[in-house]
């Protein structure tokens, strides 16, 4: 009897014990939560290849396309070899803009030569510049983040140094998802910090370090939530109101009425390895009716409200009645998704925005025929539905003033609701 209570004791000893470790045990969360690294398929081309043939005299080499420049210092090369940057498809999970292929693959570089990115086409995809950068896909298939040498906020562009060349992609390391969001009044949007590597805190920010002169760099998988050691507060710029957060994670309400249409901004302020503020951010638009933006000579965007998008007879007329933005803007167009070319008919395809005794409109005089002609480019609708209607335009020529002789060139683009009685 006296082994019995002993055994049995020593059963609950044990027991107890388990228990206290199995309460000891970190439960999975963001903290353990693993990167696995992603195989992708390769890029396919897209374009035309820009080669150039350098030596070792060293040289520079652009692709517009590719808004990539790559700098080749003397020495760097040991004989005359043909470069190339080539346009293709992204593969790459966090990949942002356009991806290229850099050749030859098989070239070592006796010196470091600069990769030079130019962001600023895709300024509102990129999350935030200290954790924007270069990552390049190895034998694997996995692609390997390795960040930036150095960056240029006021320049707009990030420069990579590399002894060698692959297929490379731009990406956010960390990111809020979603980056831009258009909400309807009162609306409720998630919005989450994501991390697409393994982290050390010393490797948040860029330039990465590296160990043992071994390049630096993250292989990239499916993202997880940004571990909380990252987080250190949560805020908004503009109206609406954050009504919940947990950690990585923060629920925004849009106002319940807006006029027009507005913006907040919510933001993510990181905790770093080094003094600064670093701020990931949201933007997100509150549609009421909708708005519109155009550029006039190459002037700065001017963005305003405007209405619905109404249906008279054949054709959908969007304005803004109050003249917000300085004139009255028009753009009528004859139907659904699709390009419609502008014409002189009363019910037709048409854009003015007038100031004054003046503006401009889509139509000109032709200077040696004496004649009004329809101006070119077009009113192109990319989505509409029996809520909403979205789309971009361009005029090449539009007339100016009450003579329409003289033109100049006018682009824009807008999102409104449409209007269904």
């Amino acid at each position: 009897m006296k082994k019995l209570h002993v055994y049995l004791m020593s059963v609950l000893c044990v027991l107890s014990i388990l228990a206290c470790k199995k309460d000891k045990v970190k439960p999975m969360d963001e903290e353990n939560a693993a990167v696995v690294a992603l195989v992708r398929p390769k890029g396919v081309s897209t374009g035309a290849v820009v080669s150039r043939r350098i030596g070792p005299a060293g040289g520079v080499l652009i692709s517009s396309e590719c808004s990539l420049s790559i700098n080749i210092p003397a020495g760097a090369l040991k004989e005359e070899t043909t470069i190339g940057i080539e346009p293709i498809t992204r593969t790459n999970v966090a990949g942002v803009g356009q991806s290229f292929r850099l050749t030859p693959h098989d070239l070592h570089f006796e010196k470091p030569v600069s990769l030079i990115y130019a962001f600023s086409a895709e300024a509102d995809s990129v999350a935030m510049v200290e954790t924007f950068g270069f990552a390049y896909q190895m034998a694997s298939g996995v692609w390997k983040f390795v960040g930036t040498s150095n960056y240029d906020l006021e320049g707009g562009t990030v420069t990579f140094k590399t002894t060698h060349f692959s297929d490379w992609s731009m990406m956010n390391r960390v990111s809020l998802s979603p980056l831009n969001a258009s909400l309807e009044p009162g609306d409720k949007q998630v919005v989450k910090a994501l991390i697409y590597t393994e982290s050390k805190y010393e490797d948040l920010l860029v330039p990465l370090t590296g160990e043992g002169g071994v390049e630096p760099g993250y292989p990239v998988g499916t993202p997880v939530p940004l571990p909380s050691k990252y987080v250190k507060s949560w805020n908004l710029t503009g109206p609406g109101n954050l009504i919940s957060s947990n950690g990585n994670a923060v629920t925004y309400q849009a106002p319940a009425t807006v006029n027009g249409f507005t913006n907040a901004t919510v933001g993510l302020a990181l905790n770093a390895p080094v003094t600064g503020t670093f701020m990931l951010l949201s933007n997100i638009e509150i549609m009421g009716d909708g708005w519109a933006e155009l550029t006039i000579g190459g002037s700065s965007f001017t963005k305003f409200p405007v209405t619905p998008a109404v249906k008279s007879g054949q054709r959908y007329l969007l304005s803004n009645p109050e003249d917000e933005g300085g004139g009255h803007f028009l753009l009528t167009w004859t139907g659904g998704v699709g390009n419609y070319a502008y014409d002189l008919t009363a019910t037709g395809n048409k854009f003015h925005f007038l100031v004054g005794n003046g503006g401009y409109v889509s139509s000109y005089v032709d200077p040696i025929q004496k004649e009004l002609l329809p101006s070119g480019g077009s009113i192109n609708i990319t989505k509409m539905d029996n809520k909403w209607v979205e789309g971009n335009f361009t005029v090449s020529n539009a007339g100016i003033g009450p003579l329409l002789l003289e033109t100049t060139h006018v682009k824009g683009r807008f999102r409104a609701r449409v209007y269904n009685p």
